[in-house]
């Protein structure tokens, strides 16, 4: 099974890169750290030098042995009583002395173990965040592992167009997902002279959501193509619906309709108690997406013009000034009328890619940034690429885990990352 998912992840790698190479992108490699978080709200890894180092000011209160002696220096000094005790029972002329070294010895091997809890407990830092001065750090400013790197290939789209990356991307999330893990690679995509075009219903060659569409089907098709073993493997031992899904997935047209839409088509269902209040201006949850995906359209669904609250502040507004020109792909996780649902756990897949149409208006963004309560410090190098004028551009990101996800019918997104980082495992 390992052996099979590894060559289907190696051969979605190798589809994303001919993919895009075959029309035209450029590969950008962005920063892993940086300054800037894309989503104004993220969950964070703070990169610092900083642990461990104290102030001047700062003085040790209530240090107890086993704050400055070390592991090491216990156990030799535990050894080297123990030999006493020994000798010490092969004479016995002096008693007292045995007793006095007993107990010695005793507490010793105490404070190895308060020593042992110490290191077991030991917190990720020693300094307090708010005494931590970062203008004495590596970078002089606050850094994190980066959560999005489309702002960096924003820079290059103005400039030489089309651009995307393919790398690991963090969040500190601690919510418990089979879906979510600390670190997960991320296809992210770029376009200058690009736009949603949906409002005219016209998807145009520059048109995001009709590349997004084309390179989640070429996916699809490409792992049914070049590892017809693996999935035959996949089928028998895993999910045996998994080609007849991903051909349809592959052939199929996808629905595309407004985030009002959705709502409206959301409350109409007579027979179905969703667990969250379904209004608008809400995001849609896993369950409002799975009933579209799989009962309402039962296949890939597009869903677009977000409200604005639930959206980065970055994406841009549409003319109605309450929604943004932003989608999502949703995809089913059973979606065919022709196969029979059987009593077998299928994951939620859900969102697997999310794009947007980017603020281009210097003066629209810098408002945007104020109404996020966000530092426009950390948001100066992003509205210099408008400052003097810039093209209309948008892009998107695909949660390659989660693609991997889908064409294997695993339920766990752990058991396709080679090493899966989360919460308490590293």
């Amino acid at each position: 099974q390992v052996s099979s998912i590894t060559r289907i992840r190696s051969t979605l790698d190798f589809a994303t890169h001919t993919f895009f190479q075959k029309y035209g992108f450029l590969h950008v490699q962005v920063p892993i750290i940086t300054a800037t978080d894309t989503g104004g709200f993220s969950e964070k890894f703070q990169v610092t030098t900083l642990l461990g180092k104290t102030s001047k000011e700062e003085e040790p209160v209530g240090v107890s042995d086993a704050d400055v002696v070390s592991l090491e220096t216990v156990k030799a000094a535990i050894k080297e009583k123990s030999g006493v005790v020994k000798q010490l029972k092969r004479s016995d002329s002096n008693r007292e002395s045995l007793i006095v070294a007993v107990q010695d010895l005793q507490k010793t091997n105490e404070l190895a173990r308060q020593i042992e809890a110490r290191e077991k407990s030991k917190p990720v830092t020693a300094v307090k965040p708010d005494l931590l001065n970062f203008n004495d750090d590596f970078f002089g400013r606050p850094s994190y592992l980066t959560v999005s790197g489309r702002f960096h290939l924003e820079s290059y789209a103005s400039d030489i167009g089309n651009v995307y990356s393919f790398g690991p991307r963090f969040q500190a999330d601690k919510t418990v997902s089979s879906k979510h893990v600390a670190e997960m690679w991320t296809v992210e995509v770029e376009m200058a002279f690009s736009q949603l075009g949906v409002r005219l219903c016209i998807l145009k060659a520059h048109d995001t959501m009709k590349c997004a569409e084309d390179y989640f089907k070429i996916l699809c098709k490409w792992i049914l193509d070049n590892c017809p073993e693996d999935m035959k493997f996949v089928s028998k031992r895993i999910d045996k619906t998994i080609t007849y899904r991903l051909e349809y997935m592959t052939t199929s047209s996808y629905d595309k309709i407004s985030y009002r839409e959705a709502v409206e088509i959301l409350r109409k269902v007579p027979d179905k108690a969703f667990e969250t209040q379904l209004q608008w201006g809400v995001p849609l949850t896993a369950e409002h997406l799975s009933y579209l995906a799989d009962d309402h359209y039962q296949r890939p669904v597009i869903i677009y013009d977000y409200p604005k609250a639930v959206k980065p502040f970055y994406v841009r507004s549409n003319e109605d000034g309450k929604t943004v020109a932003a989608f999502e792909l949703v995809v089913p996780k059973v979606s065919l009328n022709f196969i029979k649902r059987e009593p077998k756990l299928y994951v939620q897949i859900g969102t697997v890619i999310t794009g947007s149409q980017n603020e281009e208006s210097f003066n629209v963004l810098n408002t945007r940034i104020t109404e996020f309560d966000l530092s426009i410090d950390q948001y100066e190098w992003y509205l210099d690429l408008r400052r003097h004028g810039t093209v209309k551009h948008s892009g998107f990101s695909l949660r390659f885990d989660l693609m991997v996800l889908l064409t294997t019918g695993l339920i766990d997104v752990r058991d396709v990352i080679p090493f899966p980082r989360s919460q308490a495992n590293s």
